[in-house]
């Protein structure tokens, strides 16, 4: 009777501590939920992406525009050439290698029009608080290619996809990220190759190693004096070119 009687109330305890359990096996820590990716982080990614001082997609955008000023008389003539490029610096450090491959539209009377740029890359980068590895591939259009233009115009979009490490980052500090970015008249001058303007729009989404997936949208503004400005859900980052 007494076991009974035991056995009974240890049922009962277990029933109304199941609730308890089951709340508090569902509930996530704020760092675990953080660990998807935030606004800040997102605007760091697309920092890397951009970036001269990661091999981002200025770096291949420019190699771009000087190529095609040595290559204007080579109408509908495809090109290629495949770039390496390295440094280590005390702010970023890369290794890739770019694919680049264009295509030159004129007029009737051989007055270059556009070019159609194909770009494909590979690599890594490290700074101070991210590294990485990824695949780039980018799909971008050159106007303002006639002598009388001061700059190029570029449109297209650029993406990267790989696995990226925060340093600082406690809870899953490596997973798999995709940004992809879509340009609107990025102004590059045709005598210092430098970016003058220019907008664009940015997603980056994130996936963890538990399967989990986040996707933050953004916008780009080039501020013509050297820094590109990004906005990702109300957050400001400014940074170098």
């Amino acid at each position: 009777m007494k076991n009974n009687r035991k056995n009974l109330n240890l049922l009962i305890l277990a029933l109304f501590a199941l609730p308890f359990l089951l709340l508090t096996s569902c509930r996530k820590s704020a760092e675990e939920i953080a660990a998807l990716i935030s606004e800040s982080e997102a605007a760091e990614i697309v920092e890397n992406a951009v970036s001269d001082r990661t091999a981002g997609m200025t770096m291949p955008t420019v190699d771009v525009a000087q190529i095609l000023s040595n290559s204007l008389n080579n109408c509908g003539i495809p090109g290629d050439t495949t770039l390496q490029k390295s440094n280590n610096g005390a702010l970023g450090s890369y290794n890739y290698t770019f694919g680049l491959g264009w295509l030159i539209t004129c007029t009737p009377l051989g007055v270059p029009q556009s070019a159609s740029v194909d770009v494909s890359g590979n690599g890594t980068f490290s700074t101070t608080h991210w590294s990485g590895s990824d695949q780039t591939t980018g799909n971008l259009t050159f106007t303002g290619l006639s002598p009388q233009e001061p700059a190029y115009l570029v449109n297209g979009t650029y993406a990267l996809e790989g696995d990226v490490t925060g340093d600082l980052r406690r809870v899953d500090p490596t997973f798999d990220c995709t940004t992809t970015i879509t340009l609107t008249n990025l102004s590059i001058s045709k005598t210092t190759y430098e970016i003058t303007g220019g907008t664009g729009t940015v997603q980056v989404t994130g996936t963890n190693g538990q399967g989990n997936t986040r996707t933050l949208n953004g916008t780009l503004t080039f501020n013509g004096n050297g820094t590109v400005t990004v906005v990702v859900n109300g957050h400001t980052h400014t940074f170098p070119v």
